[in-house]
């Protein structure tokens, strides 16, 4: 059985480590290149006719922008 607010704290230690990592070197330089390459795909299936398929992984791609985007203005801003 967990100790009551055991979450919250290592959720909050997960975040100063995900912090932390944008700070690495070359830590933004892969967030660039994934973002790039995210772009490039997500323009790749909007071209096509839509499907369920295409749907679901324009979700995620969209998703994952918004988290790379974030983290690369939090780093701007720093």
């Amino acid at each position: 059985m967990a100790l009551p607010g055991w979450g919250t704290f290592a959720g909050g230690i997960g975040a100063i480590f995900g912090k932390l990592s944008t700070y690495i070197p070359g830590k933004v330089e892969k967030l660039r290149n994934e973002k790039a390459k995210l772009e490039k795909e997500k323009n790749k299936l909007l071209m096509g006719d839509c499907d369920d398929k295409k749907a679901d992984r324009l979700l995620i791609i969209n998703n994952r922008l918004d988290v790379i985007n974030g983290l690369l203005s939090n780093k701007a801003q720093d």
